[in-house]
């Protein structure tokens, strides 16, 4: 094989977007709206339209974005409370299911990273829909091969601590709320005695 050749027949091709990726992971994370608009511009990056309803009142936003690589790509960036949280690529998919170029491009995406990173983590073991998680330099990386009734691949890059803090808000926010605050299945009637 030539050097010169590309190692696969994707498009994107694997290593544009681990490249990418190495670049959200090294330095200093964008902790302010302008540094943000300064690391979009500087990786050639485009924020899109907000893909949430303008009547809900979440403190995370999501926004569509272009990431200038060639292909069908549906990519994303997230914040929580005004902070950049990272952002989720969508890569390869297709209308069937275990896509031979879908899986492809997960199996390049994870070699590519374990090089780079070492062995990842498998935190859902699940054949169907398998991940990896890699954490590096305080953020958290994760590809997935999606692979039900469609197929396609996703890889993510956030700030690890901000993400967990958003992902803990929606729990907290899910969480049945009871009348009195009391634990689920306590009895309202149930009043402590008072002492006198």
């Amino acid at each position: 094989m030539d050097a010169q050749q590309p190692l696969s027949s994707l498009v994107p091709d694997p290593a544009e977007i681990v490249g990418l990726v190495e670049k959200l992971v090294e330095g200093r994370w964008p902790r302010s709206e302008f540094n943000r608009k300064t690391l979009f511009m500087k990786l050639g990056l485009t924020s899109g339209a907000s893909w949430d309803d303008d009547t809900s009142n979440s403190v995370t936003g999501r926004y569509s974005l272009g990431i200038g690589k060639p292909g069908e790509i549906m990519a994303s960036w997230t914040s929580h409370r005004g902070g950049f949280v990272g952002i989720a690529v969508h890569l390869y998919s297709s209308m069937s299911t275990d896509n031979p170029a879908t899986r492809q491009g997960f199996e390049d995406f994870h070699r590519q990273l374990t090089a780079l990173y070492g062995e990842p983590e498998t935190p859902w073991h699940d054949p169907v829909l398998p991940a990896c998680v890699w954490h590096e330099n305080g953020r958290r990386i994760v590809i997935r091969f999606f692979n039900l009734q469609h197929s396609s691949m996703m890889v993510s890059v956030e700030d690890a601590g901000l993400a967990s803090a958003a992902e803990a808000e929606v729990r907290r926010r899910n969480t049945p709320a009871h009348w009195n605050n009391s634990a689920q299945g306590a009895s309202p009637f149930l009043l402590p005695r008072m002492r006198g």
